[in-house]
């Protein structure tokens, strides 16, 4: 079986020797992918392609920076809807609102344009907004949440990209029941899930049931420990559309200021070398990725993540 892919998120930086410095940091750890997440307006010169070719010159160039850098691909790209897009006039979009499907699917398609050309592979889409913003969830709006990402499913196919969901732990479809129906109205073919050990842990679901039930739907999995689990439902009270730290995340009915770590934090939640057992087992084929989530210092995170994955994980799958 080919090694497992291991790729890490990469964010913020808003000059090119900050990118610089953030992608040589992530290469020494031993990752040689990243992940690039969606954003607007010049503070964000990686957060849509239209930016990257403002900054960069074009793909190519930033390919080319890439690998000055160390980084040997661009693995995904992070979609979230809910984004206020300045350059095209969007407060933000939901996939539950069938009136915001025909702009979510136009303001993919560059994202899946560019992945193609930079030898991407999934486009990981934000399946819907927090309970706050969405809920109730209705049949109706489960419905309209499937057909939207089964037409953004349809478009990013034809450049040969994958369009998967991402649940987070404060998104208003919370459960694995939810998350099943929701799998049950979208295409094998167009739309698969992206498997967050984190988020999934905070929200009560053991991601690695959740990968042995739902293998050949996952084509994308982020490793991120957890270091609490909400039992007493904070996700209700908590908006944002994006990483908002987890429920209560200035300190919460529970006082817990910080719910993620990086990967083996003593303590963490996640059973990182039975998911990778499984995964192995199951012939996983697509990336792994690391993230830095809701830590101040991003070169220690990712030293960290690095480490994790190199020297101790290899140990504990004997």
């Amino acid at each position: 079986m080919p090694d497992l892919k291991w790729g890490y998120v990469c964010q913020g930086g808003r000059r090119r020797e900050q990118h610089e410095i953030k992608f040589k940091q992530v290469s020494v750890n031993g990752f040689r992918g990243i992940e690039l997440k969606s954003g607007t307006n010049r503070f964000s010169p990686t957060g849509r392609p239209d930016l990257i070719e403002i900054n960069f010159g074009s793909a190519h160039n930033f390919v080319e920076f890439l690998h000055s850098c160390g980084i040997d691909q661009i693995v995904s790209y992070y979609y979230d809807p809910g984004i206020a897009f300045l350059e095209e006039s969007s407060a933000g979009r939901s996939a539950a609102k069938i009136e915001d499907h025909e702009g979510i699917v136009e303001s993919t398609r560059s994202f899946a344009k560019f992945l193609r050309d930079v030898g991407g592979s999934c486009l990981v889409v934000k399946a819907m907004g927090s309970y706050s913003r969405e809920a109730p969830i209705t049949e109706t709006k489960t419905k309209t949440i499937a057909e939207c990402w089964n037409k953004v499913g349809k478009m990013t196919k034809e450049y040969g990209v994958k369009t998967v969901m991402h649940i987070n732990c404060l998104c208003a479809m919370h459960s694995t029941e939810e998350i099943e129906k929701l799998l049950s109205l979208t295409a094998p073919d167009l739309v698969g899930l992206a498997l967050d050990t984190a988020d999934q842990t905070i929200a009560g679901i053991d991601p690695v049931a959740l990968y042995e039930k739902h293998y050949a739907r996952i084509h994308h999995i982020y490793c991120v420990d957890a270091l609490a689990a909400d039992t007493v439902g904070e996700y209700k009270t908590v908006a944002g559309t994006g990483q908002d730290g987890g429920p209560g995340f200035t300190g919460g009915e529970k006082k817990i200021e910080q719910w993620y770590g990086a990967m083996g934090t003593v303590n963490g939640l996640v059973n990182f070398p039975a998911l990778i057992k499984s995964v192995r087992q199951h012939n996983y084929s697509g990336w792994l990725v690391a993230e830095n989530r809701q830590m101040s210092n991003s070169a220690h995170g990712c030293m960290l993540n690095g480490y994790y994955i190199k020297r101790v994980l290899p140990a504990l799958q004997g």
